[in-house]
């Protein structure tokens, strides 16, 4: 696990390539503090200059053989990863029969002997998590990959002349060679998902590329290809094949799976949260290691009651006879959650994050890998949102909009914050729509279209209204339309489980599992999420998975020896944080024009909404409605504070001294 970057410019001199370079490397510091390296290349007539930058984590091959850049004998290929290749050791005795001669043990240097042998298509035979950059000096051409489904981030930026890339998006700022412009489209996603989807960013110009996609830059014409390397294929032989022949399969994937991701020369353990996935995860690692150490994190006070996994975690380990450690947070501060927009550098509006850089940061303190069973919800059909669909199916005959009279109804009673239940119905009411994606995207998300167009004043360029939202916007729902559209998968309801695996999984769930994990910095594995279990359940008949009510059906069968009946029983718990509460408690007061507030969040505290760029009113009414109980309005309050903090970091000082909306 590391930290990669690079440049490409036909206009710098080589001090100054250098000079760019180490700061793009020093910003992605935290990533990888074991070491770090750079590499400038002499450019050739009429090619552009390139440098490699990249910090380490050691996880495999702790010596400095195995520092990054790694090169081959002559030194015409050079890569960096940021990752782990966990099919390195099949790939490396391959490789040595064909005669290739290795540096180190380490896993990455696989990726330049088998670029030797097939091109760029070296990395279709790559098994694991990763983001990489390789440059093949004789034939001047720069190849960046991405993981099949997204669990390593890269982000890139061509501009004639210049092109960046990076690990995270402050490497690409780092060196100063970009405008800095906002992506209004990627806000008005953020407004309704609360983080932005790939392969967006809130930049202007900065992009991410997406997973499973390679990218091929010829330094000699500065002309790029993109494409996809891997899909989700439509496999009727899965389909048919019996429900023993599906749990076999199913125990057979995850178990290669795990086996492959406890390779590691650093100390290693397992996120048990005392749910389905993560109990899978733990079982199937405790039978491969013996002393198998687990660790849930403990939040202490009131408010975690809801979401307290100790009883359940506890009773999993017990089960499962792993060496177990409750990580405790005894004083939870809220406050700090402002300050991870450092991490992300775009606004993420999920108060999750704090939660697993809490526990990512005290696990740290014992190891430096950790599993967990990120992956299970997505295609499984774990989330609540798949049984509502259920449910509405078997309501069609009743009429919309007296469904949504009943949610109005709910509407009258002051939402407690502290259960779920009544929230889940009035947005089960009100959500409800003919059109499944729209009915989808309202249960899921946050704020539609009407809502934005009140909220969110763009510059006068972009004034007006059009499809849906602002003249030059298109409507949000668009990511789900289209990978719906895109998906081979021949039963809908899998489509969607598809969907949430390319947009809900892949800018939420991994998005935080890594920004967070890498702050402190831990590795954090994913052994749902190798590409062949993925292609495989999403596949699986969808009654295998929701049935009666209840999710994870074939996992539930196929594993059911590392379940113990708390497990099994337990309600579903999301790994979420008690916003509702902190909201009122905590974050309230952002929203004030109280000058003493100003000495708590800042001078310029409130500038996004001070100056137009979002319509103050509509936030006071937002902020109303919360306080009064009237509904949960903690989620977009929440996205206000966190864009403000970020545009006051990131846009502020680039920006003409003229308000934004005049």
């Amino acid at each position: 696990m590391c930290g990669i970057c690079g440049l490409v410019s036909r206009r710098l001199p080589r001090d100054e390539m250098q000079r760019a370079i180490a700061c793009m490397t020093r910003s992605l510091r935290h990533r990888g503090p074991d070491g770090e390296g750079t590499h400038v290349f002499e450019p050739t007539l009429n090619s552009s200059s390139i440098a490699l930058g990249h910090t380490r984590l050691a996880i495999i091959d702790l010596s400095k053989a195995a520092l990054q850049p790694l090169k081959n004998e002559d030194e015409s290929v050079w890569v960096e990863v940021n990752g782990e290749i966990y099919n390195f050791r099949e790939l490396r005795t391959e490789l040595e029969q064909r005669g290739h001669h290795f540096r180190s043990h380490s896993d990455s240097e696989v990726v330049v002997h088998l670029y030797e042998e097939e091109g760029t298509a070296c990395v279709e035979r790559l098994n694991g998590m990763f983001a990489l950059a390789l440059f093949d000096v004789k034939n001047e051409k720069l190849l960046l990959a991405r993981d099949p489904l997204g669990i390593k981030p890269l982000y890139y930026s061509a501009r004639p002349g210049t092109f960046l890339f990076g690990s995270e998006i402050k490497a690409l700022l780092a060196p100063n060679l970009l405008r800095v412009e906002v992506n209004w489209q990627a806000v008005y996603d953020y407004l309704t998902f609360l983080y932005v989807p790939c392969p967006q960013t809130m930049f202007q110009g900065i992009v991410q590329l997406p997973p499973a996609h390679r990218l091929v830059l010829d330094l000699k014409t500065e002309q790029a290809r993109l494409e996809p390397y891997w899909h989700i294929r439509n496999l009727p032989e899965i389909r048919s094949a019996t429900p023993s022949d599906l749990r076999a399969r199913a125990r057979e994937l995850v178990t290669d799976s795990v086996r492959r991701q406890l390779i590691s020369d650093v100390p290693l353990g397992v996120f048990l949260s005392g749910g389905i996935d993560s109990s899978i995860v733990a079982g199937v690692a405790r039978k491969e290691d013996a002393s198998l150490r687990s660790y849930t994190v403990v939040f202490e006070g009131e408010e975690f009651a809801a979401y307290n996994e100790q009883q359940t975690s506890r009773a999993a380990s017990c089960h499962l006879g792993t060496n177990h450690h409750e990580l405790t947070v005894s004083n939870a501060r809220p406050e700090q959650l402002l300050d991870l927009v450092e991490y992300f550098d775009q606004p993420f509006g999920n108060p999750t994050c704090y939660l697993m850089y809490q526990i990512s940061k005290l696990a740290r303190e014992h190891i430096t890998v950790a599993l967990c069973g990120a992956g299970g919800d997505e295609l499984y059909a774990g989330y609540p949102r798949y049984r509502a669909a259920a449910l509405a199916a078997r309501l069609r005959w009743i009429p919309r909009g007296l469904m949504h009279l009943g949610g109005q109804a709910l509407g009258m009673f002051r939402d407690s914050f502290h259960t779920m239940r009544l929230r889940r119905a009035r947005k089960f009411l009100d959500g409800l729509s003919d059109d499944p994606v729209t009915q989808f995207v309202q249960w899921t998300y946050f704020l539609n279209n009407r809502d934005k167009q009140r909220l969110l004043r763009l510059p006068s360029s972009k004034s007006g209204k059009s499809n849906g939202g602002p003249i030059g916007l298109v409507s949000s729902e668009r990511f789900l339309r289209d990978a719906l559209e895109q998906s081979e998968l021949s039963d809908t309801r899998n489509r969607y489980l598809h969907a949430d695996v390319q947009t809900f999984l892949l800018d939420n769930v991994l998005e935080y599992t890594d920004k967070m994990s890498m702050a402190v910095p831990l590795e954090v594995r994913v052994p749902l999420l190798d590409h062949r279990f993925v292609e495989f359940s999403l596949n699986v008949p969808f009654n295998q998975k929701l049935s009666g009510g209840q999710s994870k059906v074939l996992l539930r069968e196929a594993f059911a020896e590392f379940l113990s009946p708390e497990v099994t029983n337990a309600p579903k718990r999301g790994f979420n944080a008690p916003l509702a509460v902190w909201m009122r408690r905590y974050f309230d007061s952002y929203f004030d024009r109280d000058p003493r507030n100003r000495e708590r969040w800042g001078e310029d505290a409130g500038e996004t909404w001070r100056k137009g760029i979002f319509d103050e009113q509509f936030i006071q009414g937002l902020r109303e409605d919360h306080r009064r109980g009237r509904s949960d309005n903690s989620y977009p309050l929440f996205a206000l504070i966190i864009f403000d903090i970020w545009w006051r970091k990131y846009i502020k000082a680039s920006l003409p001294a003229t308000p934004v909306g005049a």
